[in-house]
């Protein structure tokens, strides 16, 4: 029961035993992560000069201009960084559609990972990797509880020393992207969901507006 509330809140992103990303019946998450809020979490200073803090927003920074998942973000290695942009597959549909994504570089996606890499406290072909150089991933369980437990810490100063007074988690930056995309192709693209119904269910927060007759 723990680990389906855990699901269920989005603080982890499957469910061990049942293998579900989002349980029947539950309802999507709704927070929307605002623009101030990204502003303070930037702003957090770094108390080391090498990962940890810097590391942690160097992902946001990637992620909000991406929108890949937290697998396929840490999982990225200097050989999917290639001329053309990011080359990745996602883990989730490895196995079924094979969807394979090309995040094309802007000067913010290049000057975001160049910031990662320099954030890196170990020699690593991962572009985030923890102080001994390797990945966060755990191949076996696929979790990154190392990660987890730096974001957590991340969150807890974030709380306490910035003005922003709702948690988020990881996930909602990912609906964030997704939610500031211009169009909802875009943000499906972005996401590289198979079907835009996700992508305007789960991940499109923001209002809708409509002008009057």
């Amino acid at each position: 029961h723990a680990f389906t509330k855990a699901v269920e809140w989005g603080f982890i992103g499957q469910h061990p035993f049942k293998g579900e990303i989002r349980l029947k019946g539950t309802k999507p998450r709704t927070r929307y992560v605002e623009d101030w809020e990204i502003i303070e979490c930037l702003a957090l200073p770094a108390v080391r000069k090498k990962g940890s803090v810097l590391a942690i927003q160097s992902y946001i920074r990637i992620k909000l201009l991406t929108g890949m998942s937290q697998y396929d973000l840490l999982s990225l290695k200097d050989e999917d960084l290639k001329s053309d942009g990011i080359h990745i597959q996602r883990h989730k549909t490895k196995d079924s559609s094979g969807k394979r994504t090309i995040y094309e570089w802007s000067a913010d996606l290049k000057a975001a990972v160049e910031n990662a890499k320099m954030a890196k406290p170990a020699s690593s072909p991962y572009l985030f990797c923890n102080r001994h150089g390797k990945g966060y991933i755990n191949p076996i369980t696929d979790e990154a509880p190392g990660w987890k437990s730096m974001w957590q810490h991340f969150m807890a100063r974030i709380m306490s020393e910035t003005k922003v007074t709702e948690n988020f988690t990881q996930h909602d930056l990912r609906a964030k992207c997704a939610s500031d995309a211009k169009s909802l192709e875009h943000a499906r693209a972005l996401l590289s969901h198979a079907d835009s119904r996700t992508t305007q269910r789960v991940y499109r927060r923001k209002p809708e507006r409509v002008k009057p007759l």
